[in-house]
């Protein structure tokens, strides 16, 4: 029976830099994949301009990459504001080639199915479809349909979004990211360049999903992949005894804007915080992980899902407003200490705002009891 401090479910972002962070540590890990090398990935593929401030210092930031100085955005097919920046405000990046370059140099075994689980008071054995593992922690980092999760009971996942996206050939060579509002029901569309392709897609809530939606944007027939999100929804249950969840499978995705990369990554980078400070003290817990999420992300999340509150049902009322070019610039340079859009910061500017638009925004979701 083979033996790891960490046995780790999943291979995406969450699970290969969660290897790698732990290794820093000298605390040693196996990944489970139960995929392939260069495995397809449903995902628009953006990342922001923090992304880099955050992968492990084992991972080179020589993958591939597209840059985005132009920011674009339509409401209801026409453009209402644009603004170009000096400097790439985010990045696209192809999900199986970004993806197996964060699998570079660490222990992971593909083609391989998570089954089951036993846990003692020793340690926890973890049975695959191949063979069977003995360690100190589970980890489940396998996505919106964690088995980890469904076998421990942890995270029911209660906010879905269903997104759609294809790839179609790159007519152009800008270097625009472009939103899309108003035809997609609480939810957004988006178009960018990467690689040799341009990422057309939407999504919205579950209930409110209609397909074909991303043809709204740009109807070139083409092979349309649809995929759920699971969002951050405040009350959600990661961990219990020896079992925890990071990224995707604990629902840690922006509830405003449904981006999950960087948080995957960055919850990893906290969940190895935490488990090279327990191991240290030679315990069991995870509660410390649960602090430094709530400290950081959980805390701009918050802000996020009220502004999300906000944005997507009122956008008629509100998009006279936001739809300005020092908008669109305060948004994009609106950083927190991790390199991310601080929600806290937009909030703040949204809350002190003078014009009628916000204020009757600001007391409708008073009124709901969301602020």
């Amino acid at each position: 029976m083979e033996k790891h401090d960490v046995i780790i479910i999943g291979g995406g972002p969450a699970g290969a830099t969660l290897a790698h962070f732990l290794g820093e540590y000298n605390i040693e890990s196996l990944v489970i994949e139960k995929g392939h090398h260069f495995r397809d990935k449903v995902c628009a593929g953006g990342l922001p301009k923090g992304i880099f401030s955050i992968l492990p210092v084992s991972v080179k930031d020589n993958f591939s990459y597209s840059s985005y100085k132009l920011f674009k955005v339509f409401y209801k097919g026409k453009l209402v504001a644009s603004e170009i920046f000096d400097k790439p405000f985010a990045y696209g990046v192809m999900r199986d080639q970004f993806d197996e370059h964060l699998r570079q140099g660490i222990t992971i075994h593909y083609n391989e199915k998570f089954v089951s689980y036993e846990e003692n008071k020793n340690g926890i054995v973890v049975k695959t479809d191949k063979n069977i593992y003995k360690g100190k922690l589970l980890v489940g980092a396998d996505g919106i349909g964690s088995m980890v999760s469904v076998l421990s009971g942890l995270n029911k996942k209660t906010k879905i979004v269903i997104a759609e996206e294809k790839e179609i050939p790159k007519k152009d060579h800008e270097e625009s990211l472009n939103v899309f509002l108003g035809d997609f029901p609480l939810g957004y569309g988006w178009k960018f360049n990467k690689d040799n392709v341009s990422s057309v897609g939407a999504g919205a809530l579950k209930k409110h999903y209609k397909k074909g939606l991303s043809n709204l944007i740009d109807n070139t027939y083409t092979l349309v992949k649809t995929y759920p999100i699971s969002l951050w929804d405040r009350d959600i249950s990661l961990f219990k005894g020896r079992i925890v969840l990071v990224g995707e499978a604990g629902s840690i995705v922006d509830p405003f804007n449904a981006a999950g990369i960087y948080h995957s990554i960055y919850s990893s980078k906290l969940l190895a915080e935490s488990i090279k400070e327990n191991f240290e003290r030679g315990i069991i817990s995870f509660e410390n992980y649960i602090e430094k999420l709530s400290e950081t992300i959980f805390e701009e999340f918050k802000y996020a899902l009220i502004l999300s509150s906000a944005f997507y049902p009122m956008l008629p009322l509100l998009g006279n407003v936001v739809f300005k070019p020092h908008i669109l610039e305060f948004i994009a340079n609106a950083q927190n200490e991790s390199g991310y859009l601080s929600y806290k910061s937009v909030f703040e500017r949204f809350s002190k705002s003078k014009h009628i638009e916000v204020k009757i925004a600001l007391f409708i979701l008073k009124l709901l009891k969301i602020v």
